[in-house]
């Protein structure tokens, strides 16, 4: 009973102790203070002799077990709600990405309220901000990383083979190198060490650098934009004709200064130096132009004079990224010169930006006089570079204002907004910035206070930006009013960041503490410093001792202290020359390519990247006509030399020969069409549509059948690789976007043991025998018919979406026909 009596009190005593560390407002506090007081005076003959004896060691040690249960009991339920929020933002990725993949792949961008795809000269212009879209695949090639990331192993092998088999940037559209940049090339090469890693756990062993060859592509296509007199790159690029006819001579610093670390990894990866070296010279350039009386750039340069054309600075829109980049730059290749650059002018962002907990733009030649009253979104970034800078603290500040300012919009951060906390822009575009520091901040510091703000955020996301197809943006936080937009940032950072703030490690699909992530948070190795990179290597090389170098801003948090321990004890800097563009573009016109062309029209094969070259050194290039027929067209001045010129009209000749025998044998075979028998299970119907047989794969002769239950394809043209198992089945596709052989290609990799490709032509023509390309790898048959057929092929499909059995055959005398 006395035991019980003082474990009763000094219960009562920890009961006060936390009614004392309560916080309220001042009155709330008063009154507590007066219950408490009462509850002593009342409890005084029991515990005045208690306080002055003091709690037994058995007293103390049923409170710290007790303790100990309830710790225990938060971490359970605090690690519960993370896995509940990592679930859950996958749920919604899933959501997001199907919806691309279901209603605008390969179209750019989603538009998820009109469910359909956002394609550059087809859907309405919106200005500059179209300078993303490239008819490269955007969306898919910016996500690929984010399906490692969250372990969906399967959908991104199949991304990886979509992109491999679909992607060109032969293509004559002008784009945004700084865009391009960092969600295609930064795509392709998270992709290339994501399927590194995977090959390295004994997976994906079919990958051969693929990715890694388009990422080549790609920046051998942003070369010309390098050639300029001060080495800054003109912010716009043709894929196909470079910098001709292009007029834009004016760069912002962060479009400028945010090429490095995709360059530089594509430099290492590769041993070509020259990347790495262009990107270089800018940021040195920049670093160089900077203006003496702070230290600090301005936001908008000439490439060509050098000269500063508007001189605001700050950390949001037009120079936000240079800073991370030159950080990170130094991360990637241990470059201490990079860090130097980086820590002169982040120190000049401490002097003159900082008032308060605010990060204000001002005249970078005068820096005490401020030229902006409105902050932007992209600055919430900011808070995870400080940390990663060393000032925790600093960053903890920051981070909070812009949280605040996000509350107060119903938990979507404005694109722009006043320290009134009026809004200047009040559009919402599921920007990643503030999701992004939130994350860095948490893993820093494991303060449960950032996984409730980033579960409030997606709360708000699902709840305010949901549609049936992905999740639009918000014309306007205060009213909701949805934009048909969703970005494919939304997918490559977004949702990226808060699955890494939710997720425990074994949920992550790739060690993410060996990576540094790039501004749209692509993934580079830390351990690509190490990587042989010959010409920049055989430089003048000087080494540093970790142990001597200064790394404490580096010991401050989780990140840092991974990466001391990853790096040798000596890091070896490199002081190489620039590369010089002009004299390799020099060379290359009195070298030119010389394939002496022995390809025959009967051998060629649009898929081979070898035909493609020996095609385009003649001055022919390959285009599609309506997404299915292929077109050969010839400009002998744009072959490499004469000789190859007039060996391209040669093989323009041949081609169109080859094309009317290939004609001819096809009107022959249509003669003798093929039947497609179809029977429900279900409803006990059958049907037989006559049907045009193709010139690939097994034909159906000698009593030849295929069966098997139907199933539509998955995108419905069949022209990328083929989402749903359709092992055993016999696939649906429709007609339009690529070669029928492509489809039946992409059907039989998906499993199917046949394929019925229904017509897109309104008025029911005669029944073709379907063209091939010239390969005989197809192992399984395929029928076509007309669209009418079609459609009751596909309502009979709907009405037994199951059992439908569908069998690929010779004509037969027997069976009922339906259909023309």
């Amino acid at each position: 009973m006395k035991h019980g009596l003082s474990c009763t009190v000094f219960a009562l005593v920890v009961l006060i102790s936390s009614f004392l560390s309560v916080c309220g407002n001042d009155g709330q506090q008063k009154s507590r203070f007066e219950k408490i007081k009462e509850i002593v005076a009342k409890n005084m003959d029991i515990l005045g002799p208690m306080l002055k004896k003091g709690p037994s060691k058995e007293m103390i040690d049923f409170y710290l077990k007790k303790e100990a249960e309830k710790k225990k009991k938060r971490d359970s339920d605090f690690e519960k709600k993370k896995k509940k929020y990592a679930k859950q933002t996958k749920t919604m990725f899933l959501h997001a990405y199907n919806s691309y993949m279901m209603h605008a792949f390969p179209a750019d961008e989603l538009m998820p309220l009109s469910c359909k795809g956002r394609v550059r000269g087809l859907t309405q212009s919106r200005g500059e901000v179209d300078d993303a879209l490239g008819r490269y695949m955007l969306t898919v090639v910016d996500t690929l990383d984010t399906l490692i990331v969250m372990k969906e192993y399967e959908l991104f092998e199949d991304a990886v083979k979509l992109v491999i088999r679909g992607l060109s940037f032969d293509t004559d559209i002008t784009v945004n190198l700084f865009e391009a940049n960092i969600r295609i090339l930064g795509g392709l090469l998270g992709g290339h060490a994501s399927c590194l890693y995977l090959q390295s756990v004994g997976k994906l062993s079919w990958y051969s650098n693929e990715l890694l060859m388009l990422s080549v592509d790609l920046a051998d296509r942003f070369l010309p934009a390098f050639d300029t007199p001060t080495g800054i790159p003109i912010p716009k690029i043709n894929l196909r004709h470079g910098i001709h006819g292009i007029k834009d001579n004016e760069t912002c610093t962060a479009c400028a200064g945010t090429l490095f670390l995709e360059l530089a990894a594509l430099s290492r990866y590769t041993g070509n130096s020259s990347y790495e070296s262009l990107a270089r010279v800018a940021l040195d350039y920049l670093f160089e132009r900077r203006f003496k009386a702070s230290d600090l750039p301005g936001s908008t340069m000439n490439v060509n004079s050098g000269h500063w054309v508007r001189k605001d600075s700050g950390v949001g829109a037009g120079i936000d990224s240079y800073y991370e980049y030159l950080l990170k730059g130094y991360l990637i290749t241990g470059d201490k010169r990079l860090w130097d650059m980086f820590s002169t002018q982040y120190e000049a962002t401490k002097v003159h930006l900082k008032k308060n907990k605010y990060m204000m733009s001002v005249h970078a030649g005068a820096p005490k006089n401020r030229v902006k009253e409105h902050q932007d979104a992209l600055q919430a970034f900011w808070p995870g570079l400080q940390v990663l800078a060393g000032d925790v603290d600093e960053a903890v500040e920051v981070h909070s204002h812009y949280v605040k300012v996000s509350g107060h919009n119903q938990n979507t951060l404005p694109e722009s907004f006043l320290l009134t906390g009026q809004l200047y822009w009040p559009q919402y575009y599921i920007r990643p910035e503030l999701v992004e520091s939130n994350y860095i901040l948490y893993k820093a510091t494991r303060d449960p206070k950032y996984v409730d703000t980033a579960i409030t955020i997606l709360n708000a996301i699902e709840n305010r930006c949901k549609v049936v197809c992905g999740y639009a943006a918000l014309k306007h936080v205060a009213s909701g009013e949805l934009e048909d937009r969703m970005d494919s940032f939304v997918l490559a950072e977004t949702f990226k960041y808060f699955y890494l703030t939710f997720a425990e490690e074994e949920d992550i699909g790739i060690p993410i503490d060996d990576y540094v992530l790039t501004t749209e948070a692509h993934l580079i190795p830390l351990h690509v410093q190490f990587f042989s990179n010959e010409k920049v290597n055989a430089s003048k090389e000087v080494c540093i001792n970790k142990k001597i170098y200064a790394w404490s801003w580096l010991e401050d948090s989780l990140f840092g202290r991974y990466l001391i321990n990853a790096l040798p004890v000596e890091i070896c800097l490199v002081d190489d020359q620039p590369y010089n563009y002009k004299a390799k573009q020099k060379k290359s016109k009195e070298e030119p390519r010389t394939i002496t062309s022995s390809l025959k029209a009967s051998n060629f094969d649009y898929k081979n990247p070898e035909h493609v070259a020996v095609l385009r050194s003649m001055g022919i290039n390959i285009e599609f006509v309506d997404g299915e027929k292929l077109q050969l067209v010839h400009n002998s001045g744009t072959a490499y030399s004469e000789q190859l010129g007039v060996e391209g009209v040669i093989f323009m000749k041949e081609i169109s020969e080859h094309a009317k025998e290939m004609s001819r044998v096809a009107q022959q075979q249509a003669v003798a069409p093929r039947e497609l028998f179809v029977q429900s299970l279900l409803n006990r119907e059958v049907a037989t549509f006559e049907a045009g047989r193709a010139q690939f794969g097994p034909d159906l002769t000698d009593g030849m059948r295929v069966a098997g239950t139907a199933e539509l394809a998955q995108p419905a043209d069949g022209c990328s690789v083929i989402i749903n198992r359709l092992a055993g089945k016999v696939a649906i596709v429709h007609r339009g976007n690529c070669m029928f052989v492509d489809k039946v290609r992409n059907a039989e990799q998906a499993g199917a043991v046949g394929v019925v490709i229904i017509d897109n032509a309104e008025e029911n023509s005669a029944l073709l025998a379907m063209s091939g390309d010239g390969n005989d790898d197809v192992k399984i048959s395929s029928l076509f018919i007309n669209k009418a057929d079609g459609a009751k092929l596909i309502e009979m499909l709907n009405s037994d979406p199951t059992m439908l059995i569908l069998e690929l055959r010779e004509p037969t005398a027997s069976d009922e026909k339906c259909g023309s």
